[in-house]
């Protein structure tokens, strides 16, 4: 009997000890210089300046469910909240809403936002993360999301790439 539970609480114990891993994440740099760390094997593709990242074997006409997006807009001046939301509005196509607010981070004169969204893409809906650091020549957007069926595995991910954003320079 001793044995049998020592057994137990070996597997249960080595079940606990590792997380399974993660996929390796490698940076890309959109033009304008702004960087974000993705999944290793994803596809980078440009959209005017907008640095798109997709799965593999994403269709190149496709609206992908799953993405990451790195975007810069021109700013005059330090922008307010509601330009701010804008900008990330007329980047993404959203849907709804679960929260849009400052974050603590600096970039030596520049605010930050996080947010969360969900959208679609055709018929798929998604979830996003992202952040936005705003200066006062220019305002940097990064995004990441996951088909909302698979959210919940999938938001881990997104906060690590969404953690990696590099804004480059805002002034």
């Amino acid at each position: 009997m001793r044995l049998r539970w020592i057994a137990m609480l070996t597997v249960l114990a080595a079940g606990c000890a590792r997380p399974a891993p993660s996929p390796a994440l490698v940076e890309s740099r959109a033009p304008s210089g702004a960087a974000v760390q993705h999944p290793a094997g994803w596809d980078a593709r440009l959209r005017g300046d907008d640095l798109w990242l997709v799965p593999p074997d994403t269709p190149e006409d496709a609206e992908p469910a799953e993405f990451i997006v790195v975007a810069t807009r021109p700013a005059d001046g330090p922008p307010d909240d509601a330009t701010v939301r804008r900008e990330v509005f007329s980047l993404l196509p959203v849907h709804g809403i679960s929260g849009f607010q400052p974050d603590s981070r600096r970039t030596g004169a520049g605010v930050w936002y996080k947010f969360e969204v969900t959208g679609s893409a055709g018929a798929r809906q998604w979830a996003a993360v992202g952040a936005v650091a705003a200066g006062t020549a220019r305002l940097a957007i990064a995004a990441c999301a996951k088909p909302l069926e698979r959210w919940r595995d999938g938001q881990k991910e997104c906060d690590a790439v969404v953690r990696s954003f590099r804004p480059g320079p805002l002034d």
